[in-house]
C-alpha cells in the first residue's frame, strides 16, 4: 500500500530526511548551451522593480532571453563573436564538450570540496534536455542531448559517495513561450499553463525518477498545475521516502485564475517574496530555497541558500579571479547558514568545452581542506541556543551543536584566543581547538557538560 496520496494533507506528513539536514553543503551544476558563449554583463542582480531588469541579467544561463534585447550587452557580444547565428546552433559545440567531459573527474572534485550532495540542471529555461528523453520537444527538433549527461553524472556522483538530485525548470520553457521576459512580473506571466506543457513536464519528471532515482527534486520558478504536481510528488515520495522537494512549485494555471483584484493581490505577495530572494511557498514543500540572499537568519522551516561562486550560475567568462567569492568567503557563508539551520548549495558552472573552471576548482579544494579539519563542527550539527556572538573587540563567532558538544566558529583567521565570557551555557566546559584554528575560520569544541 502506498503511503502518500496526491493531497496536501497526505504530502504534509512527509518528514524531512535526516541525510539532507546532516549534509549542510551541496554542489549545484548549471551546464548547457549557454555555457558555450558563456557571457553575461558582470555585476549583481539588477533592481527587481525595473521594467527591463532582464536586459542586464548577470545570469549567463539566461543568454537566450537577454539576447532578445537588441541594445543589450549580450546582443552586442553575440553580434561581434557569432554574427546572426541563432542560439540553437550552440548545440553542436556543447555536445562536443559533453563528449569530452569527465563526470568522474568532476565528482571527485566535488567530493574533495566536502560537499555531500550534487544537484544537476537537467533542463533550464531554454528547454534543452541534458538526457535523451522519450518525450521530445514538440517545438524544436532534436532539442536534447544525444549523450546521457544526467545518467553519467548520477553514476559518477554516487560512485564518489554523494547523493544526487535533479533540477528541472517546470515554470519556464522558452520553446513553449518565446516571448521575451523583461522583468519578474513578465516571468510569471510567461509561464506556460496549457495541458500540453503540463503533460510534457509530468512525463519528464516521471522519466527522471524512473531512470535516475534522484534523492532531491529541485523544481524552479513554478509548475503548470497543482493536480499534476501533487501526482508527481506523491509518486516520488512513495518510491523514495528519503527524497525531498524544494519550494518552487507555484501553480501557474491557478495563479492566474479568479477575479482581477485577487490576481493583483497575488502579484503583490509575489513581489514581497522576491524582494527577500524567495519564491512564494506552495502548500507543501520540504525546504525553502532563497537565491543570492544576504540573509542567513533562521527561517520557519529547513532552508538551503543557493548562489554561484560569482554573480552567475552558468559559466561567465567575464568574471575574473578577483570578482569571484574567495574560499574564505564561501566558508563563512557556509558557517552562517549552518548556524542558522540552513544548507549551502554552491553552484559550479562548467565551461562549454566540458572542463571545470580552474578558478572555481581552486576554491572548492580550499573549502574541502578546511572541512577536512573542521567538518565535525558542520556535518550533522544543529543550531545551538545562541547562533551569533560578538566579542568586545568585534570578533564574530557562530555556534553549532551536536551530541551535547557546542562548537564555536570564529569568522576570521586570527590565532588569538577568544573570551567567551557572557555566553550562557559554556561555563565549566573545556574548549579544544579542532586542528589548526588558523585558516578561513577557527573552530573550538566545548565538550558536553
Amino acid at each position: 500500500m502506498e503511503k502518500f496520496s496526491p493531497t496536501f494533507d497526505s504530502l504534509n506528513q512527509h518528514v524531512l530526511p535526516s541525510w539532507f539536514d546532516d549534509a549542510k553543503f551541496g554542489i549545484f551544476i548549471h551546464w548547457g548551451l549557454y555555457s558555450v558563449p558563456a557571457f553575461a554583463p558582470f555585476g549583481p542582480n539588477p533592481n527587481p522593480s525595473a521594467p527591463d531588469m532582464m536586459r542586464a541579467s548577470p545570469y549567463a544561463e539566461w543568454y537566450e532571453n537577454t539576447l532578445k534585447f537588441p541594445d543589450s550587452e549580450t546582443a552586442a557580444f553575440h553580434k561581434k563573436h557569432y554574427g546572426d547565428v541563432p542560439y540553437s546552433e550552440f548545440r553542436t559545440a556543447f555536445e562536443k564538450g559533453a563528449a569530452a567531459s569527465s563526470p568522474t573527474e568532476w565528482a571527485e572534485i566535488f567530493r574533495q570540496s566536502g560537499a555531500k550532495y550534487v544537484t544537476l540542471v537537467t533542463k533550464h529555461h531554454d528547454g534543452y534536455l541534458l538526457w535523451p528523453s522519450k518525450h521530445k520537444n514538440p517545438h524544436r527538433q532534436n532539442w536534447q542531448s544525444r549523450i546521457d549527461i544526467v545518467g553519467n553524472m548520477a553514476a559518477a556522483t554516487r560512485k564518489a559517495g554523494l547523493r544526487f538530485g535533479t533540477y528541472y525548470s517546470g515554470g519556464l520553457d522558452w520553446t513553449f513561450n518565446t516571448a521575451r521576459v523583461d522583468n519578474g512580473r513578465a516571468m510569471i506571466a510567461s509561464m506556460p499553463r496549457d495541458d500540453a506543457h503540463d503533460r510534457y513536464c509530468l512525463d519528464h519528471y516521471f522519466e527522471l525518477i524512473q531512470r535516475y532515482k534522484p534523492d532531491y527534486l529541485w523544481n524552479d520558478i513554478g509548475y503548470p498545475t497543482t493536480a499534476s504536481a501533487l501526482k508527481l510528488i506523491a509518486h516520488f515520495y512513495n518510491g523514495n521516502p528519503d527524497g525531498l522537494i524544494n519550494d518552487r512549485w507555484l501553480a501557474a494555471r491557478e495563479f492566474f485564475e479568479g477575479p482581477q483584484d485577487e490576481l493583483i493581490e497575488r502579484f503583490k505577495r509575489l513581489a514581497s517574496f522576491l524582494k527577500n530572494h524567495r519564491p512564494p511557498p506552495p502548500p507543501h514543500y520540504d525546504v525553502i530555497t532563497p537565491e543570492y540572499s544576504t540573509e542567513t537568519k533562521s527561517l520557519e522551516k529547513k532552508w538551503e541558500t543557493t548562489r554561484g561562486i560569482g554573480f552567475s550560475f552558468g559559466y561567465n567568462q567575464m568574471e575574473t579571479d578577483s570578482q569571484l567569492m574567495n574560499a574564505k568567503g564561501i566558508v563563512h557563508l557556509l558557517i552562517n547558514c549552518v548556524a542558522n539551520g540552513g544548507n549551502l548549495l554552491l553552484n559550479v558552472g562548467p565551461r562549454g568545452d566540458g572542463t571545470l573552471c580552474p578558478m572555481q576548482v581552486q576554491r572548492l579544494k580550499s573549502v574541502g581542506d578546511w572541512l577536512a579539519v573542521n567538518g565535525e563542527a558542520i556535518y550533522g550539527t544543529r543550531p545551538w541556543q545562541q547562533s551569533v556572538f560578538e566579542t568586545k573587540d568585534g570578533r564574530q563567532v557562530r555556534f553549532t551543536t551536536k551530541d551535547g558538544a557546542v562548537y564555536a566558529l570564529a569568522l576570521d583567521e586570527s590565532d588569538e584566543p577568544i573570551n567567551f565570557q557572557g555566553v550562557a551555557g559554556l561555563q565549566g566546559r573545556a574548549a579544544v581547538p579542532l586542528g589548526n584554528t588558523v585558516g578561513h575560520a577557527g573552530v573550538w569544541r566545548f565538550s558536553a557538560p
